[in-house]
C-alpha cells in the first residue's frame, strides 16, 4: 500500500510542478502587440470580431479581464502607442463597456449586447507583432526603442 501512496504523491508533485512551468513558459510566449488607434479606446473592453467585422468571435467574461489580479489595462508607451495586455487582434472592435464596469458584471454580456456596444469596429491605425514577451529583458523601455527605432524588427499587422 505504502508504494501507491509514495507513487501517487510524486505523480501530483510532478503535475504540480509540470502546470507552473507550463504557465510561466506560456506567459513568456506570449505575443507582443503593440497598436495605435484612432480614438482612445485604452480603457474599453476589446472583442474579436470576423473578417467579415459582421459577427463576434470571440469576447472576455468579466472575469477574463484580469492578469495576477490587475485589470489587463493597455500600458501606454511613447508616441500614443499601446502594449496590449488582453489579446487584441486584426479584427478587433471596441465596445462601450470600461475594464472597470465590465470587470464588476455579474454575467457576460449577451453576443447581442455585445455587438450593440461596439463604438469602433475597425480601430486601429497601426498594429504591430514584436516578437513574444520572453525575449525582452525590460518590456515598455524596450518597445519605447523599437517605436523610436520606427518598429525595426517587428512585424506589422495592420
Amino acid at each position: 500500500m505504502k508504494p501507491i501512496v509514495i507513487f501517487s504523491l510524486m505523480a501530483m508533485m510532478f503535475s504540480c510542478k509540470a502546470s507552473k512551468v507550463s504557465q510561466e513558459t506560456a506567459g513568456g510566449l506570449a505575443p507582443v502587440l503593440v497598436y495605435k488607434t484612432k480614438a482612445d479606446y485604452s480603457r474599453l473592453v476589446p472583442i474579436t470580431l470576423n473578417e467579415t467585422r459582421d459577427k463576434v468571435v470571440s469576447f472576455p467574461a468579466p472575469t477574463d479581464l484580469y492578469t495576477n489580479g490587475i485589470l489587463a489595462i493597455p500600458v501606454q508607451l511613447d508616441k500614443g502607442y499601446l502594449l496590449d495586455m488582453r489579446g487584441v487582434h486584426a479584427n478587433t472592435a471596441f465596445t462601450s463597456y470600461t475594464y472597470e464596469a465590465y470587470s464588476k458584471l455579474e454575467s457576460t454580456p449577451s453576443v447581442q449586447d455585445l455587438i450593440s456596444s461596439i463604438i469602433d469596429p475597425d480601430p486601429f491605425e497601426e498594429l504591430y507583432d514584436c516578437g513574444n514577451r520572453s525575449q525582452f529583458k525590460r518590456l515598455e523601455k524596450d518597445l519605447n526603442k523599437l517605436i523610436r527605432k520606427k518598429f525595426k524588427g517587428c512585424n506589422k499587422l495592420i
